[in-house]
């Protein structure tokens, strides 16, 4: 998590070198696609039971205003291995280790604004469906999964830098999710952490691409 903490503030010092007072540029009616890749970590047990994993995220937005859109976003929050045995036995009634992810599908609205003619902040707030998957590994295959869907919400901020005239952005950006898992002893959450509930952060570096530049 240091590494991860560094590499962003290192990153976020390229981003600013641009900063200069310009105007504000209009978003209404463009389409914006972007993917993001990078790390998470929880703050609710989930990193004792699992660590600190990795995530990979594509998104869409449309232009509503000026300044605010529309956005989707499917995402994988891998979780990776557990690290508790005597839960593996709890959750599956044996010694196995389980591979922990959560998908999400969220919907968000997310507001611009723009500190130079090249960097960009934006900040946006959603929510959508979160699904806990436990997948059992054998050897190289997978013996089988435990699903579970719930809802979740989440509040994010990013910082863009543009790097061509075509309208292609660098992204640094952060989102704290919330996810309300409920107490059924098939949801992994509880299970390993006891509570009906996880929230966990993740920072990325993604690329965007706006249209009708």
């Amino acid at each position: 998590m240091k590494r991860l903490t560094l590499t962003a503030t290192v990153i976020a010092a390229v981003l600013l070198s641009g900063l200069s007072a310009e105007g504000s540029e209009s978003i209404k009616g463009k389409e914006i696609l972007g993917i993001r890749i990078g790390g998470i970590h929880s703050t609710s047990g989930l990193d004792k039971a699992f660590g600190s994993g990795s995530e990979l995220e594509i998104y869409f937005y449309h232009g509503l205003t000026s300044l605010s859109a529309f956005g989707i976003s499917l995402s994988g929050h891998d979780f990776g291995k557990s690290q508790l045995p005597e839960k593996d036995l709890e959750f599956l009634g044996i010694r196995q280790t389980i591979d922990f992810m959560i998908y999400s599908l969220t919907g968000c609205l997310m507001a611009k604004t723009d500190l130079s003619k090249k960097l960009r902040a934006s900040g946006e707030f959603g929510g959508g469906l979160y699904t806990s998957t436990s997948s059992i590994p054998t050897g190289a295959l997978y013996e089988g999964r435990i699903t579970k869907n719930q809802l979740g919400i989440y509040a994010g901020c990013e910082l863009s830098r543009r790097l061509t005239k075509g309208g292609i952005y660098l992204n640094l950006g952060g989102k704290w999710h919330y996810v309300f898992s409920g107490t059924d002893y098939r949801q992994p959450i509880y299970v390993y952490t006891g509570k009906d509930y996880a929230h966990f952060f993740q920072v990325t570096l993604g690329i965007s691409f706006y249209t009708d530049y």
